[in-house]
Formats: structure tokens, C-alpha cells, sequence
């Protein structure tokens, strides 16, 4: 019999909790009514983690792609609406998909529904493959009987946060391949180039000129102590990782990215839209708006706007209007607020923030077009820039060997 781990709270208000047997939740919360708890969350208990296959250790902490999931709810939602049962939808799909680990997490969905769990509370089990939006999605759909309708939903939100991250990424790529560029340059020219140059120009005896002797030095620095400088660069690096893993770490870089100029304001958008799809696609699945704003909190992948939208939860909690509790935190502007605002007065919430995310999509396209348009020429001119400093540095003491040999 499936077993299960449950928390509530008894007639004199104590909290407790344990692990029983019981033929599903229903079952199990009917039972704990009968004594006198009421119970606050029920949690089915898989030891599907501890079998999983040696082969499979290295994927069990690889995210699944956007793009898969994305794919997988589409795959889902066709199947479903055809008339599909739940339990040989998934199995076709384990059939088919490639990634080992998602096909694995596909399997133990089997095996749990085929045990009389419920879907969700099998889900439950797999935080690293469903996120709490998605679980928040589909609980609704499960109790409403439109898991169809869910799936639907929850394909258009990952191709709608997938489609953001491209193109984040499409642009950062070219000024990243440049700077990397930049600096294999200076290296090779640094360790391997000058070094050569430099025997030949002491040999000689001619006056060298300031920017050479700068680079000269830098070849003897850089030969003399690589050592030491790998040590520091790495301990530097290490130290900034295990820094950026630790909880006051992560949200003290991510508040910094939000104030870097011209960069910052292109991150708040892209977490804005991100919360505003999120948002939208919860409270039009029915999902209550604390419950739902506790669910989107962590799709901003940002510690410092997880802790403002959750403060906005507490504020709501506390007795504020939305559209006051939004007002409240750092992340939107007079304009979004107003905007809010006419949406909690008309009762069209889900409609004006999908009005929002749209708006935040097109601005976060142009931002990014427009830093990319601007960055473009920056790197061109700051690669040749620096491609004339090393070609001066070389060439210019090779110059005044040749006057001199033609005016002796």
C-alpha cells in the first residue's frame, strides 16, 4: 500500500505530523478528519530517488530543457484530448523521448498511477522536472477534470519563457565570443609573441618606447609568476562560485545585476515577464491569487524579486488591495501599477497581465536589439583598438632598428 507523509493540526490546535499507509490522499485526509486532525498537507512518499540507476546518477541533476517540456505538454495535451488515457499517454511518450533521465521520471509517473496515486501527488516527487507552477497547473486541472486544458496552458507558458531565454541569449553570445576573443589575443600575444620580440630589441640597445616597455613587462610578470596568478585566479573564481551559491550571496548579486545602467533595466523587464506570464497563466487556470503569486515567485530565477513578490504576498495577506501591495515593491513602474489597477477594479486580472507580458515582450525585443545594435561597434572598435596598442608595442621599435641601420 502506497504510503504517505502528512502534516495538520489537531481540535486543541498542535501541530503534527507522520507517515501512514493509505490507498490515496482522499483516503488518508478522511481518516485523519475522523480523528479530530485537520490536516494542512499531504505529501506521497516515493523512494523512487533511491533506486535510481547508477547509469542515470550523472542526468539526475541535468535540467530538462525549456524546449523538452514545452514539447512534452503540447505532446500531452494532443494525446489527452484525443481520449487518451493518462497512464498510456505517458507511456508512449517514454517511449519516445531521448533524454534519459526524463524518460525515467515518465517511467516512475507510470509506475506511481499504476499504484492508485494521483498524478500530482506522484509529480510531487520530481521537483527538479516540475516546478511549482506547473504542479499548481496541473492540481487545478486534476480537480477540475481538464488536465487537457492544463497541459494546453502549461505548453503556452514554456514556449513563451522559452522563447525569451533565445533570445537573451541570442544576444549576449556575440559580444561574450568578442571579449573571449580579446582576451586569447592578449595572452598569446603576452606569453608567446613578445617574449621573442623582447630578446631581439635588448640585444640591439635601442631606447624602447613606454608602451613596450609596459608590454615587456607584463611578458616578464606573466612568465616569471603564472604560477601564483592561476593559483589567485582560480582561488578568486572558486571563492566568487561557492560566494554566488550561498542565499545571501545569490541575492546580493542578483539585486546588483537590476542597478547596472542600461543592463539592469533589460534584467527587470526580462523578470517582469517572466512573472506577468506566470501570473497570468495561474490565474487563468483558477488558481487562487495568494496561492498563485506563492507559486510564480520562483519563476523570476531572481532571489531579490522572489523576496519583493513574496512581500507582496504578505501585504495581501495583511490586508492591501493587489494593485497597493504591488505598489509596494521596487520591481514596477507608476505606469504598471495604473495598469493593475484598472484590471482588480474591471475583474480582468488574467487578461490585462497577458496585456503586460505582451508589453514587456515587445520591450525586451527592442531593448535587446538596441543594446545589441550599440555593443556591436564597441566591440569592433575596442578589439581594434587593442589590436593596434599590441601592433604599435611590436612594430614601433622595429622601425627605429631599420632608421638606424639605414642613417649608420
Amino acid at each position: 500500500m502506497p504510503s504517505f507523509e502528512y502534516e495538520g493540526r489537531t481540535i486543541e490546535g498542535k501541530k503534527v505530523h507522520g507517515t501512514r499507509l493509505s490507498q490515496s490522499t482522499d483516503i488518508l485526509a478522511s481518516q485523519l478528519i475522523r480523528e479530530g486532525i485537520t490536516p494542512i498537507n499531504i505529501t506521497f512518499k516515493s523512494e523512487m530517488k533511491l533506486n535510481l540507476p547508477f547509469f542515470l546518477k550523472f542526468f539526475e541533476k541535468k535540467s530538462i530543457s525549456t524546449e523538452d517540456m514545452a514539447m512534452f505538454s503540447r505532446q500531452m495535451h494532443t494525446l489527452l484530448k484525443s481520449g487518451v488515457p493518462l497512464t498510456l499517454a505517458l507511456r508512449q511518450l517514454s517511449e519516445n523521448v531521448r533524454h534519459p533521465y526524463m524518460s525515467f521520471v515518465l517511467n516512475r509517473l507510470i509506475e506511481g498511477l499504476e499504484s492508485g496515486h494521483e498524478l500530482v501527488a506522484v509529480i510531487k516527487t520530481f521537483p527538479d522536472f516540475f516546478s511549482p507552477v506547473m504542479v499548481g497547473m496541473l492540481q487545478v486541472g486534476q480537480n477540475t477534470g481538464h488536465l487537457d486544458d492544463a497541459f494546453l496552458r502549461l505548453n503556452q507558458y514554456l514556449e513563451l519563457e522559452s522563447s525569451a531565454l533565445k533570445r537573451v541569449k541570442a544576444t549576449m553570445r556575440y559580444p561574450a565570443f568578442v571579449t573571449l576573443a580579446i582576451i586569447a589575443a592578449f595572452v598569446i600575444v603576452t606569453i608567446w609573441v613578445i617574449p621573442t620580440f623582447a630578446r631581439v630589441f635588448q640585444q640591439s640597445n635601442i631606447p624602447l618606447p613606454a608602451m613596450t616597455r609596459v608590454l615587456i613587462g607584463l611578458s616578464d610578470f606573466f612568465s616569471r609568476h603564472w604560477f601564483l596568478i592561476l593559483l589567485f585566479m582560480s582561488s578568486a573564481i572558486g571563492s566568487l562560485i561557492y560566494w554566488l551559491h550561498t542565499p545571501q550571496g545569490r541575492f546580493q548579486w542578483d539585486k546588483y545585476q537590476l542597478q547596472i545602467p542600461v543592463i539592469g533595466e533589460i534584467l527587470r523587464r526580462v523578470v517582469l515577464l517572466r512573472f506577468t506570464q506566470a501570473f497570468s497563466m495561474v490565474v487563468s487556470a483558477g488558481i487562487p491569487l495568494l496561492e498563485g503569486i506563492g507559486l510564480v515567485a520562483q519563476t523570476t530565477d531572481n532571489a531579490y524579486a522572489t523576496q519583493e513578490i513574496l512581500a507582496m504576498r504578505d501585504s495581501i495577506l495583511h490586508g492591501l488591495t493587489l494593485t497597493r501591495a504591488v505598489a509596494t515593491t521596487k520591481l514596477f513602474t507608476p505606469l504598471e501599477v495604473q495598469m493593475l489597477k484598472v484590471s482588480e477594479e474591471t475583474g480582468e486580472l488574467a487578461s490585462m497581465l497577458d496585456q503586460i507580458a505582451t508589453y514587456y515582450r515587445r520591450e525586451v525585443e527592442y531593448d535587446l536589439k538596441k543594446l545589441n545594435d550599440i555593443m556591436e561597434p564597441v566591440m569592433i572598435v575596442s578589439l581594434a583598438v587593442i589590436i593596434l596598442i599590441l601592433a604599435f608595442a611590436v612594430y614601433l621599435p622595429i622601425w627605429n632598428m631599420v632608421k638606424l641601420v639605414h642613417s649608420g
